[in-house]
């Protein structure tokens, strides 16, 4: 289209309507041409060069401007695989803390179960003791009532005896008679003294051993529920240790650690409610540092609601007294 629109200036072909004049007799057709301006050829040619360059250098800044976003793409493409990788490292991290966890908490499980299987055996041999006692102490009773029955049927028999020769010396041993009659009397009431006190003593005995039993029964029973009690508290040690380090984690993530000694630390006391939205957050042992405290202080507000532990009793006594953990943002990988 230019090389015509060149060919148009430059040869100048009249299209007019009008009528030419008739050409003499044989004399050739003669093409009627209209001069044309050079300099306005030039123009026109420098207009259509220039709006050529204005094409390419549009075309070249488009192809420069994709090239641009292009490497844009690559790097955050770039950016992106180095970010997924180090999620991944730090993943594989968390998982193998929470293996270690694991083992360490179920090395403590089978701890406490055979501390409680040990405790339930000697509460066992304690149980095994106690009736063996008892048992003794029935064959006991069981002899001395036996002794007591033969020392009656005896003196039944003595005093039969005594009586059928009474009878028989009544008459001519009628004083002698009543004198042993009054001896027999006092022997029989000696016996029945002997008798009371062998009662009074039996009874002192058994009731001394039946609080005996009942003492070593009440110190068993504290004892187990001691055991309970120190097991309980290791395991709420446990327990608060482990969400003492997901309340780190999470303070961490919103921690703007300020341009410190990085191995600096500090002791936290966090209040919340049941939500786990915090209600206070205070320093009660320092790092050294006023900076350090104030972030800490500040990134525990930052990471409310916090996580509550699964336990509601946990989870009271946490609403109640409140938790303190040290908070050292090293320490997190």
């Amino acid at each position: 289209m230019h090389t015509a629109l060149v060919l148009v200036f430059v040869v100048g072909i009249d299209l007019s309507t009008s009528t030419p004049a008739p050409t003499p007799p044989g004399e050739g057709k003669v093409m009627n041409v209209t001069a044309v301006d050079p300099n306005a050829v030039a123009r026109e040619v420098q207009k259509l060069k220039t709006a050529e360059q204005a094409k390419q250098r549009e075309a070249d800044r488009k192809v420069k401007e994709a090239e641009q976003r292009r490497e844009k793409e690559e790097q955050a493409l770039e950016k992106l695989k180095t970010e997924k990788e180090s999620i991944k490292r730090e993943k594989e991290v968390e998982n193998q803390k929470l293996e270690e966890e694991k083992q360490r908490l179920e090395q403590e499980k089978e701890q406490v179960v055979k501390e409680k299987q040990q405790a339930e055996q000697e509460k066992r041999q304690a149980l095994a003791e106690k009736k063996k006692l008892e048992e003794q102490k029935k064959v006991e009773d069981q002899k001395k009532v036996a002794q007591q029955k033969k020392k009656a049927d005896e003196e039944a028999k003595k005093k039969a005896e005594e009586e059928a020769k009474k009878k028989a010396e009544e008459e001519a041993k009628k004083k002698a008679a009543d004198e042993a009659q009054k001896k027999a009397d006092e022997k029989k009431k000696a016996a029945e003294d002997k008798k009371k006190a062998d009662d009074a003593k039996k009874q002192a005995d058994a009731k001394r051993k039946a609080s005996e039993a009942k003492a070593l029964a009440d110190e068993l029973a504290a004892e187990e529920a001691e055991l309970a009690s120190a097991n309980q508290s290791k395991s709420d040690m446990s327990e608060l240790a482990r969400y003492a380090g997901v309340l780190t984690r999470q303070v961490t993530s919103n921690f703007v650690a300020p341009d410190l000694n990085s191995q600096l630390k500090c002791t936290l006391q966090v209040r919340m409610i049941a939500s786990g939205e915090v209600v206070e957050a205070r320093v009660i042992k320092s790092s050294g540092n006023t900076t350090f405290d104030r972030q800490a202080e500040l990134a525990v507000r930052k990471a409310s609601p916090l996580p509550v532990p699964d336990n509601p009793r946990l989870l009271q006594q946490i609403v109640t007294q409140g938790i303190s953990f040290e908070f050292d943002p090293s320490g997190i990988n």
